[in-house]
């Protein structure tokens, strides 16, 4: 269980690098955000998917983690810069 853990902190440490490429130039959030919205997601999922019974030799606890990871973090940096943006104009 630790090894797999270990390997989605890794995967988010490599998207936290690829996010300045993947997503638009915006001042409006730091630069940690988006990889700490994929590690909380990653963790979040994989114990939810094994309180859920899934193990980790199951594909699916992996799609869900790893597909969903950049999403979570591509969509959770625009809503929160969004957000920000909206409170600054106001």
């Amino acid at each position: 269980m630790i090894i797999e853990l270990i390997f989605i902190l890794i995967y988010g440490s490599i998207l936290g690098l690829m996010a300045p490429y993947i997503l638009p130039r915006n001042e409006s959030v730091g630069v940690l955000l988006a990889p700490a919205i994929a590690l909380a997601y990653g963790f979040a999922s994989w114990t939810i998917s094994t309180w859920f019974g899934l193990s980790s030799s199951d594909y699916w606890i992996w799609i869900i983690s790893m597909i969903g990871m950049p999403a979570a973090m591509i969509i959770g940096v625009q809503v929160i810069s969004r957000r920000r943006i909206n409170h600054e104009a106001a």
